[in-house]
């Protein structure tokens, strides 16, 4: 029988942050366009790019003292409907006046984007760098810009504030979100909760019918009908992210984005690079038509021909891309954030849980490979494999269920029917064990994650019985329920258990200690957990304790993710690329469950992993070299 082990994974120190770049010498001299950022001549009564008229500017004054109002500094002041009526009324020529009024707030708030006037409606904590992103790329790029800041800095945030702005000063009014389809939901909630701004997902043709703000994955509105009513309209703004996605100009998804109507663009990515420098090319192609010239120009003036990540002329290069394209660098933006150190704690199931484990999961691979099992069955069978690793409690909710259905056979009933009640005769647990073991090892706060209700249950009610003070939450419970057993936690409780809800938009850097009861078979999901206490405003070392149960599924996928991905000493980015390098095709979740349902017994499982490694280890060498990518553009464009 294998020991129990607490195996501390080696997690590698940051990098010392290299001191802030010094800033740029004195702009040059000149008139700046307030809409489009264009420097001209003092002389110039027009924007010679977009034709602004400066004269109006000089007449602003004499607007605003004819109006007889005085215009708030920061923000538009909305006047109510009785004191606007008044104003008519009084006014010889009202509606003149009032539309000069209107006339004057446009001119006031078109004045080069000298501040952000969003500010006050937002709710987040903001760095010095996101401000100074969305300003540039306000001021300078009219509102079409590449923004491909590192990972972990972000570039969501700069591209929320910029989107605020635009409809803050009435700039714009419809927007279109196209991300990856595994963070349409992850959008959706971040503009919601940070900026006040509500979203469509949209999932059915029908969907898009009298929609202003829609998120939509890329992979979907390309096809048909979708892309038949994104293409039919002009958008204000569109944002795209991961949009190194359109990196080759020859695919669908890159004709179909570059055939939008769009009056604002931003492209997110984080490494708009990673074999050709012509990857970039058609990043900003999409972005400013013709701002690189042609593609064989392009080629022949910046491409090195010996290796195609590294350009030549690269000091015209730089020019040319400081009008288009913002990165920032963990270096230089100041932010950092304190260590985490991640172990495995190995346990050994009891013989009675180990009976049932081997047992059940023996019926589920029969019942995988009977040709007459549908595919609903199929999802049931998932469940019931996951729920093994969790505890007797979760299965023998499910077994149970699955008893009493009438589409499976009497033999087959009463056999599930064997296997609930041997679950329900389980009292212990191991890894309720385990956790009662590190509350006595540690003094901290901790907070425990599990994937089901009952697992969640039977644990609060074990460490209960120990002592503790435990707090809980999952989606099941009233809001108010939620703040106060969170308040809880934060006040005298000493555990919080949470289901996968509790992962999603809680801060929680109060507490530094993850216990990963269940471990979900998909990574981001998991980095979502961490990233509740380890976060901005943590000032303490954030320790991760990854529960593994001796010959198991999940011992498995632990393994892929702790020793073949490291996924530990990435930040989410990171993990999001070396994931999606695996198999653009499928998600890493999938590649798992065909792994599972294509195995006959444990030693097929363990092959299928290990060919599951094999192409993570392709994945982590294609990542560095698009680390080596990144570093060459960041040189290109800090000079």
């Amino acid at each position: 029988m294998a020991k129990e082990r607490l195996e501390w994974l080696e997690i590698p120190e940051p990098d010392a942050a290299a001191p802030p770049a010094a800033a740029p010498e004195g702009a040059a001299m000149g008139r700046r366009c307030p809409q489009c950022g264009w420097l001209g001549p003092e002389t110039d009564q027009e924007c010679f790019r977009c034709g602004y008229p400066f004269a109006s500017e000089a007449r602003l004054p004499e607007l605003i003292e004819r109006l007889g109002v005085r215009l708030p500094p920061r923000s538009i002041e909305r006047t109510e409907a009785r004191t606007a009526r008044a104003m008519l009324r009084a006014a010889p020529e009202a509606l003149d006046l009032y539309r000069l009024r209107l006339r004057a707030e446009e001119l006031r708030l078109a004045r080069g984007f000298t501040e952000l006037i969003c500010l006050d409606g937002v709710n987040l904590y903001h760095y010095p760098h996101q401000f100074a992103t969305a300003l540039r790329a306000l001021q300078q790029m009219r509102g079409r810009a590449l923004l491909a800041d590192e990972v972990g800095l972000g570039k969501t945030i700069e591209a929320g504030l910029i989107m605020k702005e635009l409809l803050q000063r009435g700039l714009i009014e419809s927007v279109l979100v196209l991300v990856p389809a595994s963070l349409t939901q992850q959008w959706q909630e971040e503009l919601a909760t940070k900026f006040y701004e509500e979203f469509a997902l949209i999932e059915a043709p029908r969907d898009w019918q009298g929609r202003d703000r829609c998120i939509c994955s890329l992979s979907l509105a390309k096809q048909g009908a979708h892309a038949q009513r994104i293409l039919e309209r002009e958008w204000d703004l569109l944002i795209v992210d991961e949009a190194h996605k359109l990196k080759n100009r020859a695919t669908q998804v890159y004709k179909f984005v570059n055939r939008l109507r769009k009056r604002y663009v931003l492209m997110l990515t984080a490494t708009p690079v990673h074999n050709d420098l012509v990857e970039l090319y058609s990043l900003i192609t999409v972005l400013k038509p013709g701002q690189l010239g042609t593609v064989r120009a392009f080629r022949r003036q910046f491409v090195d021909k010996e290796d195609k990540r590294r350009p030549k002329n690269t000091g015209e290069l730089r020019q040319l891309l400081a009008e288009v394209m913002i990165r920032n660098r963990r270096s230089t933006a100041g932010i950092t954030l304190p260590p985490r150190r991640a172990a495995v704690y190995h346990l050994e199931l009891g013989p009675s849980e180990r009976a049932l484990y081997d047992g059940v999961t023996a019926y589920i691979r029969e019942r995988l490979h009977d040709e007459r099992s549908r595919k609903q069955l199929r999802l049931s069978l998932l469940t019931l494999q996951k729920e093994l690793c969790s505890s007797s409690q979760a299965v023998a909710r499910t077994l149970d269920k699955m008893s009493r259905d009438p589409e499976h056979a009497r033999a087959t009933r009463r056999r599930l029917a064997e296997f609930r009640d041997l679950a329900a005769s389980i009292g212990g647990s191991r890894k309720a064990a385990a956790v009662a073991k590190l509350l006595g090892r540690y003094d901290d706060k901790v907070l425990v994650f599990t994937d089901y209700i009952p697992t969640l249950h039977m644990l609060a009610d074990a460490l209960e019985a120990r002592g503790h003070r435990v707090a809980r939450f999952h989606g099941g419970m009233p809001l108010a329920e939620k703040e106060a057993n969170v308040h809880a936690f934060q006040r005298e409780a000493r555990v919080l258990v949470s289901s996968e809800a509790g992962g999603e938009g809680r801060n929680l850097q109060f507490c530094r200690m993850v216990v990963n009861y269940d471990l979900p078979w998909n990574p981001m999901r998991v980095e979502q957990r961490i990233g509740r206490v380890h976060r901005l405003g943590q000032k303490r070392e954030v320790v991760i304790f990854n529960f593994s149960t001796h010959r198991t599924i999940e011992a498995h996928i632990l393994d892929l993710l702790a020793t073949k991905i490291r996924m530990f000493e990435l930040v989410i980015g990171e993990l999001d690329l070396i994931l999606g390098a695996i198999d653009p095709r499928k998600t890493f979740e999938e590649l798992l469950v065909e792994a599972w349902a294509a195995s006959r017994s444990e030693e097929e499982l363990q092959q299928h992993f290990e060919e599951i490694a094999e192409r993570i280890s392709g994945a982590r060498d294609q990542y560095e070299r698009i680390k080596e990518s990144e570093a060459i553009l960041s040189a290109v464009v800090e000079g």
